[in-house]
């Protein structure tokens, strides 16, 4: 059985009513005879997105529904903004803050530790799929993070370009407005201008809503990762 887990990129395709047309990856996994479990949420953060999926790998090892006659075989998580999870309130500040540039880069490497710490303790093979996030590159990623792979640097860069790899990953599209108090972050926030534009200005893969991949993105996105063998 196959997982996915990520935020509304993980979903499927949406409408500009913000209604789900088409399931995506899911669906297209689904078709080839995967049995598949989707665990996405619009709007979910990076922990949001690492605690749904470690909640449902302890509840399937620990009451296993009669009928689950599957192990869990891989598992697909789409990655998100990292900064969606810093404006939370909990008893865990020092996951989310961001007070000097490279935070981000340390708030993403906190999460690729968690997947990591998550594949290694339920013996998972987990697939980061850059989505409304590129994710960080590097040549010897599962050295650092075991269990963990990349096969697909940007969802974006890989329907509009042609190539998964991204010279220069963005990984927030709508920065906060509460952060812009230096010349890093407004980088970042013009960085995220530019790849909003990109999606509108690429209408064959993102319409109709305009920020999110479609039907035929997720056909191409799924023929990448079969080449890639990860499916």
């Amino acid at each position: 059985m196959i997982l996915i887990v990520g935020d509304s990129w993980g979903c499927g395709c949406w409408t500009q009513e913000q209604t789900i047309s088409h399931r995506g990856i899911e669906q297209l996994l689904h078709n080839d005879g995967h049995r598949v479990i989707n665990l996405s949420q619009g709007g979910f953060d990076l922990e949001s997105i690492c605690q749904r999926l470690s909640d449902f790998l302890l509840l399937m090892k620990e009451s296993t529904p009669l009928w689950f006659t599957e192990s869990i075989t891989k598992i697909f998580v789409l990655q998100t903004e990292w900064h969606r999870q810093i404006f939370k309130v909990d008893d865990k500040p020092e996951y989310h803050q961001y007070k000097n540039k490279g935070d981000d880069q340390k708030i993403i490497a906190s999460f690729y530790g968690t997947l990591s710490f998550l594949a290694t303790k339920y013996k998972v093979d987990i697939q980061i799929i850059g989505g409304c996030s590129d994710t960080i590159w590097l040549d010897n990623f599962q050295q650092f993070y075991p269990g963990v792979n990349i096969p697909c640097q940007s969802f974006t860069n890989l329907v509009i370009n042609d190539n998964h790899r991204v010279n220069n990953p963005i990984h927030s599209v709508r920065f906060p407005t509460q952060l812009l108090n230096d010349p890093y972050t407004i980088e970042l926030a013009e960085q995220g201008q530019t790849r909003e534009k990109m999606w509108q200005d690429n209408p064959q893969w993102f319409f109709p809503d305009g920020i999110h991949p479609n039907e035929q993105a997720h056909e191409k996105l799924y023929s990448h990762l079969k080449k890639e063998n990860v499916i």
